[in-house]
């Protein structure tokens, strides 16, 4: 399995197709090989990594992942029967670990079935994936991203694209979901590719302005 969202074949091909189209992706030189977003696969731990980074830093979701990944089985079962203050100090909030212990008690039931969700299409996970308490958009997308490497997803209310969104455009203002999901569809049917090149190009243009900032 690839360890990156960007090296598989049908997004690594997305991403060729924009950069070898759109001149302001083009003038940032930008390398593919320097992508880290990690692709996680299907199934029941990618969607508890999901719940993880929700609303926190990707420094932050990765460090407190790793704890929970040595810390308790990332299974349906092991979650269950994890105490929740044993949970909570491995870095999940109160509400992430009612999120996940909530995933697991409808997959034991029988009311959600992740390996379902690679035979559905895209709105169709994200309707199954939602109708889970905890579960917005946000989280359907990026399951859609990461989980199944679905190639034309796009998620206009996350900040870091609309940032990278608001830089590709030089506006003076981060623009709004509304504007996001209409400035995305220029990107179809590799929309998961371009969320990949707004997050990189939000990267390197902050980076860049804080390395000037540094004293000299």
């Amino acid at each position: 399995m690839a360890d990156y969202l960007h090296q598989l074949p049908h997004i690594r091909k997305g991403l060729k197709v924009i950069l070898a189209k759109d001149k302001v992706f083009r003038r940032h030189d930008i390398d593919l090989d320097h992508f880290n977003w990690a692709y996680i696969g299907p199934g029941f731990a990618g969607l508890v990594r999901i719940v993880v980074g929700q609303q926190v830093s990707t420094a932050a979701a990765q460090s407190i992942w790793k704890r929970v990944e040595a810390g308790v089985s990332v299974t349906p079962r092991g979650i269950m029967k994890a105490a929740e203050g044993d949970l909570r100090a491995l870095g999940l909030s109160g509400a992430k670990v009612a999120t996940i212990k909530g995933l697991a008690g409808a997959i034991a039931g029988g009311d959600f079935d992740p390996g379902a969700m690679e035979e559905l299409d895209d709105e169709a996970v994200l309707e199954s994936i939602t109708a889970l308490k905890g579960f917005g958009p946000w989280s359907a997308q990026m399951y859609l991203m990461f989980g199944l490497a679905r190639p034309d997803v796009w998620a206009p209310a996350d900040l870091g694209i609309q940032t990278g969104l608001q830089y590709y455009l030089n506006a003076k203002e981060r623009p709004d979901a509304g504007k996001t999901q209409k400035a995305g569809e220029r990107f179809a049917p590799n929309r998961t590719a371009a969320s990949l090149l707004f997050w990189h190009l939000k990267s390197v243009i902050e980076t860049a302005r804080k390395a000037q900032k540094r004293p000299s």
